[in-house]
């Protein structure tokens, strides 16, 4: 690793987690922080690529994940990098939460809606005071899914 430029290394990093090899990730991307890229892109993406890897105890990933959020808020990808570390830990529902969040931040980012659909969440009833299984929910359900209104 004879790369001096910080931001060079960082790019490496992501390289490589982008490739399917999370524990070189980890290797360039701290060796980036080392260097003194100190950017939320590097904390978020240090958080995935620790949680795939299992370098680090998960709720480190967790932490570098949640730093990079606090510094930029607004980047859709660090709310789906955080999703991906809380699956991997078996925690559907905060994944599920920190979504909802990105979407609070971008609410027709695509890529957190494929990944929403992905995990399987369905929508809240038409009519919230109705159970889900209610027979007028199911039928403005349908209906509307028939039109192909969304919401």
């Amino acid at each position: 690793m004879a790369e001096e430029d910080p931001k060079k290394v960082f790019e490496k990093g992501l390289a490589m987690l982008k490739r399917g090899y999370p524990g070189d990730a980890v290797d360039y991307l701290e060796k980036a922080m080392e260097k003194g890229l100190r950017s939320s892109a590097c904390y978020s993406w240090l958080g995935l690529a620790a949680a795939r890897s299992g370098r680090y105890i998960i709720s480190k990933a967790e932490d570098f994940c949640m730093k990079a959020i606090k510094m930029d808020f607004y980047w859709p990808q660090y709310y789906l990098n955080l999703a991906e570390v809380y699956l991997i830990w078996g925690k559907k529902e905060r994944a599920v939460k920190t979504l909802e969040e990105g979407l609070k931040i971008d609410r027709d980012n695509f890529d957190i809606l494929n990944e929403l659909e992905r995990i399987g969440v369905r929508r809240r009833p038409l009519i919230p005071f109705f159970s889900r299984s209610n027979s007028i929910n199911r039928y403005l359900g349908k209906i509307l899914y028939t039109l192909g209104v969304g919401r």
